[in-house]
């Protein structure tokens, strides 16, 4: 879209993340390196019928093996995701995903959720609504937020306290048609221009996790 709208200075390069560094094309290699982001903002694809079986993809990947009796021989793109992201971050860089809820929930994922928590500080999880992209798919998924641990963090047992959030509407229903706010009277409210308010609460989840943020001295 950027490129398609006359930004050509944004940096943008065309490989497959999941890949190798070492196959990537000269412009991706020169660009994006382990190691030097400060913030990766990201969502992935996945569903049902997406899986990663290719051995030279998986044989680069921790998440393989881990808490595993032998070797995974296929794991869904989205999970590979997690482990690459947080591997082109800084230690102290953030990672923004959107993740199907299964990786959060699913009693035989336990591992990943493991994975995660020896590999970063779980921010804040925020459950968004079903509708959330549809009419495209109706899967169900949450925006994780992690921070990178360092080598040393990642030896240490911590409590620490984590940001959540259950937005009800995202300002459009199931079909895509969006929905507006109402008064108590069931009349649409208006803004000050006199255009329709949309009911969506991100915004508001959004502003309650930068004041949560404030309040833990974090920015």
């Amino acid at each position: 879209n950027m490129v398609m709208h006359g930004d050509g200075s944004a940096n943008i390069v065309h490989a497959n993340s999941l890949e190798d560094p070492s196959n990537w094309n000269v412009e991706a290699k020169e660009k994006i390196r382990f190691g030097e982001f400060d913030i990766v903002v990201t969502n992935p694809p996945f569903g049902t019928r997406a899986v990663i079986d290719n051995p030279d993809i998986l044989s680069q990947f921790e998440l393989t093996t881990f808490g595993a009796n032998s070797p995974r021989t296929a794991l869904p793109p989205e999970q590979l995701f997690v482990e690459r992201c947080l591997d082109f971050l800084k230690p102290g860089g953030y990672l923004g995903i959107v993740l199907p809820d299964s990786i959060l929930s699913n009693p035989g994922l336990k591992w990943i959720r493991e994975w995660i928590l020896q590999k970063a500080y779980i921010m804040a999880s925020i459950d968004l609504p079903v509708e959330t992209f549809e009419p495209h798919t109706g899967t169900q998924t949450s925006i994780l937020i992690l921070k990178k641990k360092t080598p040393e963090q990642q030896k240490l047992q911590e409590d620490y306290e984590i940001f959540m959030a259950i937005p009800e509407k995202v300002g459009h229903d199931r079909r895509g048609n969006p929905i507006y706010r109402t008064t108590p009277d069931g009349e649409i409210e208006l803004d000050e221009n006199g255009n329709p308010v949309v009911e969506d609460y991100l915004p508001l989840v959004a502003e309650t996790f930068k004041r949560w943020l404030g309040r833990k001295g974090l920015i």
